[in-house]
């Protein structure tokens, strides 16, 4: 465990800066936006729902981009390990068990885009109190709907992506999040194996994920449909335990290059 925990640190500490940053930056960058879309908005005309300006602002867009970002760093790391010089080949000497070295970026990268969809969530709140400031200016705070927030959260399939409601869309999202970190971990380390089958475990999975995330942002639309969401969260468990599974075997045999 006292291995885990230093290489943990280690991590942490190449990671810190770059996440506050990123974390930052997805707070700020969707109010900017927002507000310049408020800018429109008076008493006279027809305002749009929080959820709808929300969409229409781009601010989903900048938290897709900041995902991305948090993903390209984190291939960054881990090759940077076998780059310049070459570190991975000492932490595989160190007296821990292999497993730990896998476990801490793992864990850092997990936590970091945990700390990023927290980020997303503040600014959706505080962007709802822009909003609200702005719509409460009008006829002495007339117009302000009682609980906006919470309906919006409802009515917001995107928001319900990134808060999930019910048990079912729990998993998805928790599902989602592991396979997204453990597929890219494990894509970059079939590369430097080069066990390039393993890609087509990641190309299923991401088939599986862009029809979970295409569903569950028209849900209204199929509402109708018997589609359940508890296979393709099983699915997406068992493939992130394979993925888990097979980059410890890699990492166990040294068939890193």
């Amino acid at each position: 465990m006292k291995g885990l925990y230093r290489l943990i640190n280690i991590e942490f500490a190449k990671w810190i800066v770059f996440i506050a940053i990123v974390c930052l930056a997805s707070i700020i960058t969707p109010l900017i936006v927002l507000q310049d879309k408020l800018n429109s908005f008076n008493e006279y005309t027809v305002n749009a729902r929080f959820e709808d300006l929300y969409a229409t602002s781009g601010s989903a867009m900048w938290f897709t981009f900041f995902v991305v970002l948090v993903c390209a760093f984190f291939l960054k790391t881990v090759y940077a390990d076998y780059w310049g010089s070459k570190s991975i080949y000492t932490y595989l000497t160190l007296p821990v068990k292999r497993e730990a070295l896998y476990l801490s970026k793992l864990f850092v990268f997990m936590t970091s885009l945990l700390l990023l969809l927290a980020s997303q969530l503040i600014s959706i709140r505080l962007g709802y109190a822009l909003y609200a400031a702005k719509v409460g200016s009008y006829g002495e705070g007339a117009f302000i709907m009682h609980n906006g927030f919470f309906l919006a959260m409802i009515r917001s399939e995107y928001f319900r992506l990134l808060l999930p409601l019910s048990f079912s869309r729990m998993l998805s999202s928790l599902g989602i999040l592991i396979v997204a970190a453990t597929g890219i971990y494990y894509g970059a380390l079939c590369e430097r194996s080069r066990k390039f089958y393993g890609l087509a475990a990641i190309i299923a999975t991401i088939w599986i994920t862009i029809n979970v995330i295409g569903y569950r942002m028209n849900e209204d639309i199929n509402y109708n449909e018997l589609k359940s969401l508890y296979v393709s969260s099983a699915s997406l468990f068992m493939l992130s335990g394979f993925f888990v599974w097979h980059s410890l075997r890699i990492l166990r045999r040294g068939a890193v290059a």
